[in-house]
């Protein structure tokens, strides 16, 4: 499915670095983490990797990222300032299926970030990641139906609404989502406009 080794993958934008985490970046991962606010709603989580104390446990999650990505499972990128260098979050893709080459995109921003429209910008280098680098046809995103930020993503960087999966995610106790998709056709006609 991989049309470029993942680990290779960098891509900037105006504001952003987008690229697969690298051992070095540990310092900035933790204060980042420790920079975080306090918790703003239900959906504001901290991001696993950075809130990772131990060097050596860190060193193991990229490592698992690393062979995941290799293995075409599961793409991990980090976002920092393309400036500084500073973290900002992360966007992943985890591949529901190898042969469709469709996958989910996942989106996560430290929350003293928010509302800076980071995450937008971060999602449409993570779906040229999926579709020029990476290989996929489909990729979706979906988010719990009261999860607003998540879905105002989803619609800026131009998926489409598809309906609703109920009772979904068994270790939520069934919680509803909404889905929005794109296929590599459809965004190489947006990227052309």
């Amino acid at each position: 499915m991989a049309q470029r080794s993942y680990k290779r993958v960098r891509l900037v934008s105006k504001r952003i670095e987008l690229r697969p985490y690298k051992l070095s970046d540990f310092k900035t991962l933790q204060k980042s983490h420790l920079d975080r606010l306090l918790r703003i709603n239900s959906f504001d989580e901290a991001i696993a990797i950075a809130a990772e104390t131990d060097y050596e446990k860190f060193k193991k999650r990229i490592e698992r990222h690393r062979l995941r990505g290799k293995n075409e499972e599961h793409f991990v990128f980090g976002i920092f300032e393309r400036k500084t260098g500073f973290y900002i979050g992360q966007i992943d893709f985890f591949t529901f299926n190898k042969e469709l080459r469709w996958g989910n995109l996942g989106y996560h921003i430290q929350n003293q970030f928010f509302g800076q429209g980071l995450a937008s910008e971060a999602a449409r280098l993570g779906l040229k990641a999926a579709f020029k680098f990476l290989g996929f046809h489909r990729i979706e995103a979906s988010m719990e139906i009261k999860n607003k930020a998540s879905e105002k993503v989803a619609i800026n960087i131009g998926l489409r609404f598809e309906g609703k999966r109920l009772e979904f995610f068994p270790d939520k106790k069934g919680v509803d989502i909404k889905v929005y998709a794109t296929n590599a056709r459809d965004f190489k006609l947006a990227a052309s406009k």
